[in-house]
């Protein structure tokens, strides 16, 4: 099997994993979801406030106050089902995929005298 062959198998079974469909699924229940939508759209106005804010040399008083309120909306999105299993799903995902590029790295760093089972349960190399 070449390179291409074992990416579009690779690429096949990511798509195919629990993790990515669990995210998946997640995201798109958020997107359906008016309450998600309006907490992140609020959260992502809420971190460009602080960032302009603290471009702009803004009060340390006020920084704090927006500060405070943003990971107040923070509490809240890790509260709210919907965005919180969104959260835990990608987080699995992110996970997942870096298990799969610490596999990678160990066959491209030679260091593959005792193979790869593909369980890092059994592993002491990658990690």
């Amino acid at each position: 099997m070449d390179y291409v062959e074992a990416a579009s198998a690779l690429g096949e079974a990511i798509r195919n994993s629990v993790e990515f469909q669990n995210w998946q699924n997640a995201e798109l229940a958020m997107l359906q979801d008016e309450k998600a939508q309006t907490l992140m759209s609020e959260f992502k106005d809420l971190q460009m406030k602080l960032v302009h804010a603290s471009r702009d040399d803004m009060d340390k008083d006020e920084l704090e106050k927006i500060r405070d309120v943003l990971m107040d909306k923070q509490k809240e999105l890790n509260e709210y089902e919907v965005t919180k299993n969104y959260f835990d799903g990608k987080k699995g995902f992110e996970t997942m995929m870096r298990t799969v590029n610490d596999i990678i790295q160990h066959f491209l760093s030679g260091d593959n005298g005792g193979g790869c089972s593909g369980s890092c349960s059994t592993c002491s190399g990658c990690h």
